[in-house]
C-alpha cells in the first residue's frame, strides 16, 4: 500500500505540472487547433490522472546515476555473538503510528467521502427529475428529434422530456438516455439547435467521459489542480460540441445559436449533477463559448498536440519516478545502498519481529518500554537476559552495558517456560570476562587479517581474490574472509587444518569455506556465491571456528543459514540449517 501511495503522489505531482502547462498554453492553441482535438487532450490528461503507473525510462537528460559507495569490511565479532557484545540489540514496535500507515487511511476516507457525496447528489437529482418530468408528446418536437437522429445516424432510443425543476437543457442517463428540456418557450429553430447539441453529446458518449474525469477527481481529491482540470475539461467539452453543431454554418446562424444559448442561461442555469451535460458553465466559460461560436476561422487538426500531451504525460511521470529512485542513501546492505525509506521499512520489520519474539515473557514480569527502548523487570532496568529454548543450544538473549538486574529463563524438562529468575553477580562477571577474552582474541585475528589483505593487494598477491567483477557485484567481505580463515587456522581457532589445505572444490575462489567442501559445499564461479544443496549460502556458523557471511544480492535473497555440528572430538559430523531463533541470536 505504501508503494502504491508513493506512486499515486508522484502521479499527482507530474499530472499537476502537465495540467498547469496545458491550461497556460490553451488560449494560444485555441486560435490554431480545432476544439475537438483540444477536448481529446483533456481526456488524455484525465486518463493520466487515473492511471498512476509510468514506464521506467532511462532519460538521457537526467543526471547520471550516483556510483554505489563501497563498504568497509564488516567486523565479524559483531555478528558472532550479538547478544553478548552488541548492547541494546533488542527492540520492539515504537509507540507512535508511522505516517505511512496514517496517510493511506486518510486517502481512503477521502475517496469514500467523495464517492458518497457524488452518489447522493446524483441520486437525489434523478429522483427529482423522475418526479417532475413528463414525456413530450408534441408531434413537432418529436419529429425534429427523429430527423436529427437520422441526420446523425443514431439508432438508439433517446427519450425527450419536459422537466419543471431544471433551467437549461441537459442529457442524462448512461443506459437509458433522455434529453431534458426546461419549461421555457422556444422556436423550432432554437429547439433544433438545442436537440442537435445534446444528441452530439450522446453520440460522442460525453457522459462516460465525464465519469472518467470524475474518477480522476475522486482519486486525487486532495489536489486542487485536479478540480481545475475537471472544470476546464467540462468547458472544452461544450465548446467542442458547439463546434460540431455549427459545422458548415454562416455568421448569421452562429449568431442565432449564440443568442439561443444566452437566452437559456439567463434563466440562471446551474448544473444539478456532475454526470449530465449542461448548457451553462459559468460566466468565464460562457464567454469562451461565445467567442468560439463566433470564430469562423478554419482550424487545424490537433493530432500533434495530442501526441505531445501523451509524450509529456509519460516523460514527466518517468522523470519523477527516476528522480525518486535517486534519493540519497546512507545505509548499506552488503554493497547495496539503502534509501531512508527502505532502511526505515527494514527497521520497522525488525522491531516488530523482536516484539513478537519477546512477548512470551510479559506474563512473567519482563516488559518492554517503548519510549526508552529498554526492558524492565519489576520496575528494575534489565541489563542481561538469556533463555535457552531447547536442547539444541537455541537462545533468546540480550545484553546491555548498564542495568539493575540480570535474568534467565527457567524451563522444565520439556523446555516449557515456567519462570524468570535473577542471575547472580558472580555468574554475570564470569560470563562477561569470558566474552571479553573471546572478543579480544577474534578482534586481533581480524585486524591482523585486514592488514595482511591490504599488504597483499598492494604487491599483487593472487592468493586473495581481487577480481574486479567480484568486488563490484559480489560480497564486499568475501575477499577478506579467506584471510581471516587462514589467520584463524594459524591461531588454533579453526577445525582440522588439513581440510583447508586439500584441493577442495575446483571452482573455489578463496579459502573462506574451502575447509567444508567435502561436506557438500561448493563454489559457483558464475554467481560468485558458495552453494550447499543447490542453494546459495548466506551465512555459515561453526562455533569457535568459523563465521562466514555473504551479503551479496543472491545470498541475501535466497541464501541458507547453516551451522556446523561437531562430535565430542571436535570433528565435523554434518551441516544443518539454522532455525530462525538461532539466526536471530547470532546474526541480529
Amino acid at each position: 500500500m505504501r508503494n502504491f501511495l508513493t506512486t499515486l503522489l508522484q502521479c499527482s505531482l507530474s499530472m499537476s505540472l502537465v495540467t498547469l502547462v496545458y491550461v497556460a498554453i490553451l488560449p494560444l492553441l485555441s486560435k490554431r487547433y480545432a476544439a475537438k482535438w483540444r477536448y481529446m487532450v483533456w481526456l488524455a490528461i484525465a486518463a493520466g490522472w487515473i492511471f498512476p503507473f509510468r514506464p521506467h525510462i532511462k532519460l538521457p537528460f537526467l543526471p547520471m546515476q550516483i556510483q554505489k559507495i563501497p563498504v568497509e569490511p564488516m567486523q565479524p565479532i559483531v555478528n558472532i555473538v550479538p547478544s553478548m557484545v552488541n548492547p541494546g540489540a533488542i527492540v520492539t514496535t515504537p509507540s507512535t503510528i508511522p505516517l505511512w500507515r496514517v496517510l493511506p487511511a486518510i486517502w481512503i476516507i477521502g475517496i469514500i467521502s467523495a464517492v458518497a457525496y457524488h452518489t447522493l447528489r446524483h441520486s437525489r437529482f434523478m429522483k427529482m427529475v423522475r418526479r417532475w418530468s413528463e414525456p413530450i408528446t408534441d408531434s413537432g418536437s418529436l419529429k425534429i428529434l427523429e430527423d436529427l437522429k437520422a441526420e446523425l445516424d443514431i439508432k438508439a432510443q433517446v427519450e425527450l422530456s419536459l422537466c419543471q425543476s431544471i433551467t437549461s437543457p441537459m442529457l442524462v442517463g448512461f443506459f437509458h438516455p433522455a434529453i431534458l428540456l426546461p419549461a421555457i418557450k422556444t422556436t423550432d429553430n432554437d429547439l433544433y439547435l438545442i436537440l442537435k447539441h445534446e444528441l452530439i453529446h450522446f453520440q460522442r458518449r460525453d457522459l462516460w467521459c465525464k465519469a472518467l474525469i470524475l474518477t480522476a477527481t475522486t482519486l486525487h481529491w486532495f489536489n486542487p489542480v485536479v478540480y481545475l482540470m475537471s472544470k476546464a475539461a467540462a468547458i472544452q467539452c461544450e465548446i467542442s460540441c458547439d463546434e460540431l453543431v455549427l459545422q458548415g454554418t454562416d455568421f448569421q446562424q452562429r449568431k442565432q445559436y449564440g443568442e439561443t444559448i444566452l437566452g437559456i442561461v439567463r434563466n440562471g442555469g446551474k448544473i444539478q449533477t456532475t454526470l449530465s451535460t449542461n448548457f451553462y458553465g459559468g460566466k468565464k466559460g460562457m464567454k469562451n463559448r461565445i467567442f468560439s461560436i463566433m470564430d469562423t476561422k478554419q482550424k487545424k487538426a490537433g493530432v500533434v498536440i495530442l501526441c505531445m500531451a501523451l509524450a509529456g504525460i509519460i516523460i514527466t511521470g518517468a522523470t519523477l519516478t527516476a528522480a525518486a529512485d535517486k534519493e540519497p542513501a546512507y545505509a548499506f546492505e552488503g554493497n547495496i545502498p539503502l534509501s531512508d525509506r527502505e532502511k526505515a521499512k527494514q527497521e520497522q520489520e525488525r522491531k516488530e519481529e523482536k516484539a513478537k519474539q519477546y512477548s512470551i515473557y510479559t506474563k512473567f514480569g519482563l516488559n518492554y518500554n517503548q519510549e526508552n527502548d529498554r526492558f524492565y523487570y519489576n520496575d528494575q532496568l534489565v541489563r542481561f537476559f538469556a533463555d535457552k529454548l531447547d536442547d539444541k543450544d537455541s537462545y533468546n538473549s540480550f545484553s546491555y552495558t548498564e542495568g539493575d538486574v540480570d535474568l534467565r529463563g527457567v524451563r522444565n524438562e520439556k523446555y516449557e517456560l515456567i519462570a524468570l529468575e535473577p542471575v547472580s553477580q558472580k555468574e554475570y562477571d564470569q560470563r562477561t570476562a569470558k566474552i571479553q577474552a573471546f572478543s579480544e582474541s577474534l578482534s586481533e585475528i581480524q585486524e591482523s587479517a585486514i592488514q595482511e589483505s591490504e599488504m597483499q593487494e598492494n604487491v599483487g598477491n593472487e592468493s586473495i581474490n581481487t577480481n574486479s567483477t567480484a568486488i563490484e557485484t559480489g560480497d564486499s567481505n568475501k575477499n577478506i574472509n579467506g584471510v581471516i580463515q587462514e589467520k584463524a587456522d594459524s591461531n588454533g581457532l579453526t577445525g582440522n587444518g588439513s581440510d583447508a589445505v586439500e584441493a577442495g572444490d575446483p571452482n573455489y575462489v578463496d579459502h573462506s569455506l574451502n575447509a567444508y567442501t567435502k561436506y557438500g559445499i561448493s563454489y559457483d564461479r558464475d554467481a560468485e556465491v558458495w552453494m550447499y544443496q543447490d542453494k546459495p549460502i548466506h551465512c555459515l556458523y561453526d562455533n569457535g571456528y568459523t563465521t562466514f557471511i555473504d551479503n551479496s544480492k543472491v545470498a541475501l535473497k535466497d541464501g541458507l543459514s547453516l551451522k556446523v555440528i561437531r562430535n565430542s572430538n571436535a570433528g565435523i559430523e554434518q551441516l544443518a540449517e539454522m532455525t530462525e531463533a538461532e539466526v536471530n541470536r547470532l546474526f541480529n
